[in-house]
C-alpha cells in the first residue's frame, strides 16, 4: 500500500514523537547530580540557542526545503539522544541540548507549514486544523507509547538505555522523511532576499491586529508550556516518586495533550473559552497540594492543546506560504525570548522554595494573559477571521 503525503506526515509525526527518554528525562539528570537551578541553567540555555536560530531556521524553511528541515531535525535528535545518553555532568548535557536545540528549529513552524501546503495542492486547505490536529495527536500518541515504555525500561535495563533506543525510531523516521514530497504550492511562490523576507516575515505580523495578539499570548503561554514541558516532572515528584509512575503520569499528559489536538477543531469559533479553560486549572492547582492536582493538570493539558492549535490555524490562515514558516519561527522565538528569564526564575522558585510556589508564579502569568485577550479580542477586525464560521461547518 503507497502511502500519500499527509498519510506520511501522520506517520512521521509519531516517529518524531516516539522519544523513549522524555519519561524519565528529569529523574536522569536528577542521578547524575543536576539539581532544579542545573535545570533551569540547561533550559535557559537551550531556549537561548532557540532564540538565535529559530527565525533563520523558519526563513531556510521557506527559501530551502521544508522535508530538507525535517531530515535535519530527525538527525539532530538521534545525536543529541545518544549525547545525553553518555552525559555524567551538567556540561555534557548541555552539549546534547545544543542538538536537540537544532531538532527544535528545525521543526518549528515546518511541520505545520508542509502540512498547509500540502494540503493547498489538494485543495483541501480548509481542513488543516482538523489534518494537524490528527498529525499533533500521533505526534503525542508516540510520545505516550515511549514515556509509558520509558520507565519500565528504565527499570529494567538504566536510564541511559532509554536515550540509545531512541535512536531508532529516528532513523526510521530520518528514512521516511526522504520520501515526502515538496509542496508545489509553496515551490511555485516567490522566493524573496533573506533580508527582504525577514522584513516581510515583521510586517505580516505588525500590519496584522490578530497575528500581534496572538503573539502576545503565545508568548506569555510560553512559560506555562516551560513549566509543564521542563519543571513538569519535577512537580510530580512532590506526589510520587517511582520511575514507572512518572513514566506513565508523562504518558498520561501526552495522551490528554494528544486529545486536546484531536478536538480543537471544534472550537474553531471559541478561542475566548479556550483561552478560559487553559487558565482556570492552574489557578486552582496553586490552592491544592495533594494528588488531585496532578488531574488538573491533565485537564490543562487538554485546554492548552485545543488553544495552541486554534492559535496555529489561525496563523496559517492569516500568512502566505512564502512566509509561513518564518512568522511561526517568529512567533516561537518571542515565546522563548519570555522562558529564558523564566526558566531562570523557576529553578531558583524551585530550590529556595518549592514546585507550589513555582506553579503560583505561573497562573498570575495566565491570568493576565487570560484578561489581556478578553480585553485584545473586542478589537479585532472580523475581516481577520477569515471564513471561521463556514469552515467549522463543513468539517
Amino acid at each position: 500500500m503507497r502511502l500519500t503525503q499527509i498519510q506520511k506526515l501522520y506517520l512521521s509525526n509519531f516517529l518524531t514523537g516516539l522519544v523513549f527518554w522524555y519519561g524519565i528525562e528529569k529523574l536522569f539528570m536528577t542521578s547524575i547530580g543536576i539539581n532544579a537551578v542545573g535545570v533551569g541553567t540547561a533550559t535557559a540555555i537551550f531556549l537561548a540557542f532557540n532564540l538565535i536560530f529559530d527565525i533563520p531556521s523558519g526563513i531556510l524553511a521557506d527559501k530551502w526545503s521544508r522535508k530538507g528541515m525535517l531530515f535535519v531535525s530527525a538527525i539532530s535528535l538521534a545525536i543529541c539522544s545518544v549525547i545525553l545518553g553518555l552525559s555524567n555532568g551538567l556540561e555534557m548535557y548541555i552539549v546534547g541540548y545544543l542538538f536537540y536545540g537544532v531538532y527544535v528549529v528545525s521543526t518549528s513552524g515546518t511541520y505545520q507549514a508542509i502540512t498547509y501546503d500540502s494540503l493547498h495542492d489538494e485543495g483541501r486547505a480548509d481542513q488543516y486544523s482538523k489534518v494537524i490536529g490528527r498529525a499533533y495527536a500521533l505526534f503525542l500518541a508516540g510520545a505516550g507509547v515511549a514515556n509509558v515504555a520509558s520507565g519500565f525500561i528504565a527499570n529494567h535495563f538504566s536510564y541511559s538505555t532509554t536515550f540509545f533506543v531512541t535512536v531508532i525510531s529516528c532513523v526510521l523516521n530520518a528514512l521516511l522523511i526522504l520520501s515526502l514530497k515538496e509542496p508545489a504550492f509553496h515551490k511555485d511562490e516567490k522566493k524573496e532576499r533573506v533580508i527582504k523576507q525577514l522584513g516581510q516575515t515583521i510586517k505580516t505580523l505588525v500590519n496584522t491586529k490578530l497575528l500581534r495578539s496572538l503573539a502576545i499570548v503565545m508568548s506569555a503561554l510560553a512559560v506555562v508550556e516551560l513549566f509543564k514541558g521542563e519543571f513538569g516532572q519535577l512537580y510530580m515528584l512532590r506526589y510520587v516518586t517511582e520511575p514507572q509512575l512518572i513514566g506513565l503520569l508523562w504518558a498520561a499528559y501526552a495522551f490528554t495533550w494528544s486529545l486536546g489536538s484531536l478536538i480543537a477543531h471544534r472550537f474553531r469559533t471559541r478561542l475566548n473559552t479556550l483561552v478560559l479553560l487553559t487558565t482556570l486549572p492552574l489557578v486552582f492547582m496553586s490552592f491544592i497540594d495533594n494528588w488531585f492536582s496532578l488531574v488538573l493538570f491533565m485537564l490543562q493539558a487538554v485546554a492548552s492543546a485545543a488553544l495552541l492549535n486554534q492559535i496555529e490555524t489561525r496563523v496559517q490562515e492569516n500568512t502566505p506560504s512564502s512566509v509561513r514558516a518564518s512568522v511561526l519561527s517568529v512567533l516561537s522565538a518571542l515565546g522563548r525570548a519570555i522562558a529564558i528569564p523564566a526558566s531562570f526564575v523557576l529553578g531558583w522558585l524551585f530550590t529556595q522554595y518549592d514546585a507550589l510556589w513555582a506553579l503560583r508564579f505561573v497562573a498570575v502569568i495566565a491570568v493576565f494573559t487570560l484578561l489581556y485577550w478578553f480585553w485584545a479580542s473586542r478589537s479585532i477586525p472580523k475581516a481577520n477571521k477569515p471564513a471561521l464560521a463556514k469552515a467549522a461547518t463543513n468539517l
